[in-house]
């Protein structure tokens, strides 16, 4: 009988860093403040599940930003974060100077009440969070992909 061989497509873990941010601002005009503040380029993109959703990459780092709204018309996002208004989710290697720079300055942007690390270990079913918005991720990748293909 042959024998199958499962293995794992990824040769290296993901590196994820989350931070929460409180503060009473609309999406779009956070990420405006974020954008001129952490001298990004947040993009708004086809809602996660129906939370606002924004997505930033910095090549020269590695490192890919998404800024998500914790709060949807009738729900929330992550309900063990209820104070927590937004989420700023970071895909790359992220140091610790870095997460320092980064907070100090988000709390500096008016209207920001706070904004902190969240460890993944407070979340329930983080690993099922973060697959469902790395699929979302591909789907929208692959419609840009589609619509914007060149004509033969």
């Amino acid at each position: 009988m042959a024998k199958k061989i499962l293995s794992d497509v990824r040769s290296e873990p993901v590196l994820y860093t989350l931070f929460g941010i409180s503060c009473h601002l609309k999406d779009y005009r956070l990420s405006f403040l974020l954008n001129r503040k952490l001298e990004l380029e947040f993009i708004k993109l086809d809602d996660f599940r129906e939370f606002s959703f924004y997505s930033c990459s910095q090549e020269d780092c590695f490192n890919e930003y998404f800024l998500l709204a914790n709060r949807g018309p009738e729900t929330i996002l992550l309900p063990e974060l209820k104070q927590t208004d937004f989420l700023l989710l970071v895909e790359g290697p992220f140091k610790k100077q870095q997460k320092d720079d980064l907070l100090e300055n988000i709390r500096t942007i008016p209207n920001v009440l706070t904004s902190f690390e969240i460890r993944f270990s407070t979340i329930k079913n983080h690993e099922t969070f973060l697959t469902d918005l790395e699929m979302h991720c591909m789907n929208i990748r692959k419609e840009t992909k589609i619509k914007y293909s060149p004509i033969k």
